[in-house]
Parts: C-alpha cells; structure tokens; sequence
C-alpha cells in the first residue's frame, strides 16, 4: 500500500535533477533522446528509477546489450507520450490490473471515459516499439519496448522487474 501511496505522489510531483536528464541524454542517441524528452515528467521520473535497476546488471550481460537494456529503460513506456494521460487514468490503470480480463476487455472497448486509458495500458508497449522503429533505434531495443510487459527473452525479463519494481 504505501508503494501505491509513493508511486501516486511521484507521478503527482515528479522530482528531477538536470544532472539525471545529463546523465540520460549521455547514454542515448539522438533520436532516442527526442523520444524520451517528448515524455511526460512523471514517466521521466519512472523511466530514470527504472535505468537506475537496470545498472545493477551492467556486469551479467555484454555491453552491446546492457546499452540496449539501459535505452529500452528510459524509452520503455514512450509510446505513452501520444497521447494525453491524466493522472486519473494512471489511478484507475492500477486499480483495474486487479480486475479480471474480461471486464478490462468489456471497459476497453466500450464507449465510455474508461476506454482511453485501458486502450493506452494494453497499447503504448507496441505504440513505444514504433516510434523507437521510426527514430531509428536497433531493433532488439524497439523488441525490449514492445515486451515489457511480456517479456520473451531475458533481457525483457530484467526490463519487466525493473519496471514493476517502480
């Protein structure tokens, strides 16, 4: 519960240092640094505590794949950033993970204010993959972003912790 408390206050009053954006515009590409600055400040927020996890495995994979991982990271939710996230919508995204799949598939696809933010949940992975695509990112990182909530390797498992641990 007070992770839950913790998370709603940080997505609230997100707290950044220029010294984290530095550091995360350090270890991207051009393109990928456009990508990150075109998300919200809370999803910064959550994407820099998530790079931050991930560098405890800096040492149990290549470099090639711990600069992918580290990327994948910062941009891993990316695909949030089309559209226009409320904090309601990230309140009742987490309410709703507890939910049986068939009502979140009922609400997703009515015509209702609760459509939009489930559609976003189940979508800004693949929507995140794309746009890491069209910037040009390799496409084992543009894989990392569109599995992160399905891992499939285990480069997109240590993704996947590192995310639900923030």
């Amino acid at each position: 519960m007070f992770y839950r408390v913790h998370q709603f206050i940080q997505a609230f009053f997100p707290q950044i240092d220029s010294s984290e954006i530095k550091w995360a515009m350090n270890n991207l590409s051009p393109g990928a640094c456009s990508l990150f600055l075109k998300q919200s400040r809370s999803e910064q927020r959550h994407a820099l505590d998530v790079a931050k996890s991930i560098m405890k495995h800096q040492h149990a994979v290549s470099n090639s794949e711990f600069q992918n991982l580290l990327t994948a990271a910062l941009l891993h939710d990316c695909g949030k950033s089309i559209v226009s996230i409320r904090l309601w919508h990230r309140v009742f995204i987490v309410l709703m993970q507890k939910m049986p799949q068939c009502i979140w598939s009922r609400l997703e696809t009515s015509q209702t204010i609760f459509a939009l933010p489930l559609e976003i949940a189940t979508h800004h992975a693949a929507w995140g993959g794309c746009l890491a695509q069209e910037a040009g990112l390799n496409p084992e990182i543009c894989l990392l972003i569109r599995e992160h909530h399905a891992p499939n390797t285990e480069l997109g498992s240590i993704l996947a912790n590192a995310d639900n641990a923030h």
